[in-house]
C-alpha cells in the first residue's frame, strides 16, 4: 500500500508535492480547530444540540463569500488571498481561550457564544480565502494526474486524522476539564501558522493585476458558469449527493455519544478505525475515476452509503449488537464518504477549462458549503424536538437523498475519452443493488486491478 502512495507521489511534480505538504499541515490545523472534536467540545460545555447544529454549519454555509472573493481570486491571485486569510483565521480562532473567562463572569451561555463567535470568525475568514484553492490546485497539477493526486492527498489526510484521533482519545481520556480541548485547539492554531509559511513557498498561484481593480477582473461569472448545461448537471447531482453525506456526518458523532454513550475516547477511535480504512482503500477509487471516469464511480460510492446510512437504524441503545455493529458501519460510511468528495472533486475540475476555472470552482464551493450547511441546522432542529427519533430522520434522509443522487446521475454523460455506463454494466446493475454493492467491495479492496490484470471482466 505504501509503495503504491509513493508510487503516485512520485509521478506528481514538485509544485503539486509542495501543496501535497500544504495540505497535511492545514488537515492538522482544521482537525483540531473544527474537526468531530469540535462537535465533543460542544457538548462538554452543555451546547443543546441545536446550537451545534447551528455550529457545524458555519464552516460550510460561510462559504457563501466565495461568490465576493471570485473577482478578488482573479486580481489578487490564490497566492496572496490565502497567504493573507490563513494569517487572519488563526488570530481570530484565538478568541476561543477567553471561553472560561467569559463562563465565570457571564455563565454557561457566554462560553457557548465564544465557541460560536470563534468558530464563526475562523469560518467567515477561511471562506474568502478558499476561493483561491481550486483554482491554483488547477494551475499546478497535469489533468491526467488528477485522479492520482486527489487519492495521495485523501490518504494523506486519513492518516492524519487517524493519527490526531488516536492523540485525542488519549488526551481526551486524561481528565474530565475543558483544558484537554485547549491543548487540542492550540495545537491546530500553531499548526495554521506553519501552513502559513508553506503557503509563501509554493510556486505559482499569481495573477495579472488589473487596471481597474477587482471590479474588472470577471473573466467568467458565476451566472455564466451556471448556464453550462453539462457542468450544471453535473454540480446540481453532486450536491444532492454532498447533502445526503452531511446528513449523517450531522447526527452520527452525537448520536453515538448522546444514544449509544459511547465515552469520548472510544467515539475518536471509532473515527480512526475509518480513517484506517479510508488510507487503505481510497487509492483504488482514485484509479478507477481515471480509468472509467467520475460518475460511474460516484454512483457506485453514493449507492452503497445510502445503504449503509439506513443500517445506522440497526444501532440500537441497550443493544449488544450495535457494539458489534458500530465498527464495519463507521467503517463502511467513512470510506464511501471519503472516497465520493474525493471522486466528485476531481470530475469537477475535469469539466473546468482553463479560461473559467475561478468561477467554475467558485460555484463549485458555493455548492459544497450550501449542501454541508444546510444538514447540520435542520439535524440539530429535528434532534432537539423530536429526540431518538430525530435521529432515525437525519439516516432516513441521507439515505433518500443519496439513493435520489445516484439515479439522477445515470442521465450524466461520460468525460471525455471515457466509457458511457451501458457499456460498465460489469460495474454497475441497477437491477442487482447487492450484486452492484458487491462490486463496490470489489473496487474498495482492490480486486478489481488484479482481475483487469489476469486479462478479463466477469460479469
Amino acid at each position: 500500500m505504501l509503495r503504491s502512495y509513493l508510487g503516485a507521489l512520485r509521478e506528481l511534480p514538485a509544485p503539486p508535492r509542495l501543496f501535497l505538504l500544504f495540505t497535511a499541515v492545514n488537515v492538522f490545523s482544521w482537525q483540531c480547530i473544527a474537526g468531530q472534536a469540535l462537535v465533543l467540545f460542544a457538548r462538554a460545555v452543555e451546547m443543546p444540540p441545536a446550537w451545534v447544529g447551528l455550529l457545524l454549519s458555519f464552516l460550510p454555509i460561510s462559504m457563501v463569500l466565495v461568490v465576493f472573493a471570485v473577482p478578488l481570486v482573479a486580481w489578487l491571485g490564490p497566492k496572496k488571498l490565502l497567504l493573507s486569510t490563513w494569517l487572519a483565521r488563526n488570530f481570530l480562532a484565538m478568541t476561543v481561550f477567553l471561553l472560561p473567562w467569559a463562563m465565570e463572569r457571564w455563565g454557561q451561555a457566554a462560553g457557548w457564544q465564544v465557541l460560536l463567535f470563534a468558530t464563526l470568525a475562523f469560518s467567515l475568514v477561511r471562506a474568502v480565502g478558499v476561493g483561491g484553492w481550486y483554482p491554483w490546485l488547477h494551475e499546478l497539477v497535469p489533468r491526467p494526474l488528477l485522479g492520482s493526486y486527489f487519492a495521495v492527498e485523501t490518504a494523506m489526510s486519513q492518516v492524519i486524522a487517524i493519527l490526531l484521533a488516536l492523540g485525542m482519545a488519549r488526551i481526551l481520556s486524561s481528565g474530565a476539564g475543558l483544558g484537554r480541548f485547549f491543548w487540542i485547539y492550540a495545537a491546530g492554531i500553531g499548526a495554521g501558522l506553519a501552513s502559513v509559511i508553506l503557503i509563501a513557498r509554493i510556486p505559482g498561484g499569481a495573477m495579472p493585476l488589473a487596471a481597474g481593480g477587482p471590479a474588472e477582473v470577471r473573466p467568467l461569472k458565476l451566472r455564466q458558469a451556471l448556464a453550462d448545461r453539462d457542468y450544471r448537471r453535473f454540480f446540481l447531482f453532486s450536491m444532492l449527493g454532498v447533502a445526503s453525506l452531511m446528513w449523517l456526518n450531522a447526527a452520527s458523532v452525537m448520536y453515538l455519544r448522546d444514544v449509544l454513550l459511547y465515552s469520548e475516547a472510544r467515539i475518536m477511535l471509532l473515527l480512526a478505525a475509518g480513517g484506517i480504512g479510508v488510507a487503505c482503500t481510497v487509492r483504488f477509487w482514485g484509479r478507477a475515476a481515471d480509468r472509467f471516469g467520475s460518475v460511474p464511480a460516484m454512483i457506485q460510492l453514493l449507492g452503497a452509503h445510502a445503504l449503509f446510512a439506513f443500517s445506522w437504524l440497526a444501532l440500537l441503545p441497550a443493544s449488544s449488537c450495535s457494539g458489534l455493529l458500530s465498527l464495519p458501519i463507521i467503517v463502511c460510511t467513512t470510506i464511501f464518504n471519503a472516497a465520493f468528495t474525493m471522486v466528485s472533486a476531481r470530475g469537477m475540475l475535469c469539466r473546468v477549462g482553463e479560461e473559467g476555472r475561478v468561477a467554475y470552482t467558485s460555484l463549485w464551493i458555493l455548492g459544497v458549503s450550501a449542501a454541508n450547511g444546510l444538514p447540520p441546522i435542520l439535524a440539530g432542529l429535528l434532534i432537539d424536538f423530536f429526540g431518538l427519533a430525530g435521529f432515525r430522520l437525519c439516516f432516513l434522509l441521507a439515505g433518500g437523498l443519496g439513493l435520489a443522487a445516484t439515479a439522477c446521475m445515470f442521465s450524466l454523460p461520460p468525460e471525455e475519452g471515457k466509457p458511457p455506463l451501458h457499456e460498465l454494466h460489469h460495474l454497475i446493475r441497477p437491477g442487482q443493488p447487492l450484486r452492484s454493492l458487491g462490486r463496490v467491495f470489489w473496487i474498495t479492496l482492490g480486486f478489481w486491478e488484479k482481475e483487469g490484470r489476469g486479462g478479463g471482466r466477469r460479469g
